[in-house]
């Protein structure tokens, strides 16, 4: 597939930023990125004269069909991120996911482009099977915990794009992400990772939000990256893929390993989640994807251990 003329909506956030660099080195002529700066950064995008940047919100864009006009395909990643940040901006996020996508997708229908979506593991819930696959039931919590609202968000874009795919109206590609971290992804909106590396390197408390005993699975953004440029390689229009890594850490055992690999004196303090969110919240206790239909697909296995991951973030944190 060609990839020489790509869309990039939410192009200057952590990951978006991450895959303009990808797309630039490998070639691409010109990149649109789509960017309300919400989330995203300016300086995550290296000036270029082939990146052409609107900063706009997708659905206050009057004429995104002419915008996209002549492009290969597009990489669709705006959405509303970070719990804090939904949270916080519930009704903004909820409109950027449902109707800014419909508006991406009716602007590819148009001009016959491909999309690669970004989907979340959020999606599965806190569903209690060991392990959760593509056809894993999801377990969705009650209306009343707004935490869940972005998962159900996210639900009615993967709906929308497979209807569009059975109708032969759109080539989708729709990709569930597990928690994805790297260098320059930022603490503002409640990112584990970023958030405990710079209280860690400030020898300040690391606040854990719960007991700790909660897992997750971190995966490497440039893994991520690798996984977007296959799966479009490979044109998986209609298929659903979980991009995560096995390996499981829980959250009192991350922040002792942040601690170790920094040589911080920081301590481990605890708050309740109420306290943070209020009661409008519910955290799974756990979130392990199983990736054997992408790595069967695509030949690539998750490159980085969560040891390597940290010790490069918190390189990189030193020096920024």
């Amino acid at each position: 597939m060609s990839m020489n003329k790509v869309i990039v909506t939410g192009g200057a956030g952590f990951i978006g930023s991450n895959l303009v660099e990808r797309l630039l080195k490998d070639g691409a002529e010109e990149i649109l990125v789509i960017d309300d700066f919400s989330t995203g950064k300016k300086e995550n995008l290296h000036d270029s004269s082939k990146v052409h940047l609107v900063e706009s919100k997708l659905e206050d864009i009057n004429d995104l069909e002419s915008q996209f006009k002549g492009y290969d395909f597009c990489f669709h990643l705006a959405a509303g991120v970070g719990v804090q940040y939904i949270m916080d901006n519930l009704s903004d996020s909820l409109l950027t996911n449902i109707q800014g996508t419909h508006i991406v997708f009716e602007a590819c229908k148009e001009n016959n482009i491909p999309v690669l979506i970004t989907s979340t593991s959020e999606i599965y819930g806190t569903s209690k099977e060991e392990s959760w696959d593509e056809e894993t039931k999801s377990l969705i919590g009650p209306t009343t915990k707004l935490r869940w609202s972005y998962a159900v968000s996210k639900m009615i874009d993967e709906f929308l794009a497979l209807s569009e795919f059975e109708a032969g109206n759109l080539r989708p590609i729709i990709v569930r992400l597990f928690n994805t971290i790297g260098p320059n992804q930022v603490s503002d909106y409640g990112m584990v990772v970023p958030r405990f590396v710079e209280s860690a390197l400030k020898d300040e408390d690391l606040v854990i939000h719960g007991d700790g005993s909660q897992t997750r699975s971190f995966t490497w953004v440039g893994d991520v990256i690798d996984y977007f440029v296959k799966l479009a390689e490979l044109k998986s229009f209609g298929e659903i893929y979980n991009i995560g890594q096995t390996e499981e850490i829980s959250i009192k055992n991350l922040a002792q390993l942040i601690i170790d690999t920094s040589n911080s004196n920081s301590k481990i303090k605890f708050l309740s989640h109420k306290d943070v969110f209020g009661d409008k919240f519910e955290d799974p206790t756990r979130r392990t994807p199983n990736i054997d239909k992408i790595v069967k697909a695509t030949g690539i296995k998750p490159g980085y251990d969560i040891q390597t991951m940290i010790k490069e973030i918190v390189e990189f944190k030193r020096q920024d």
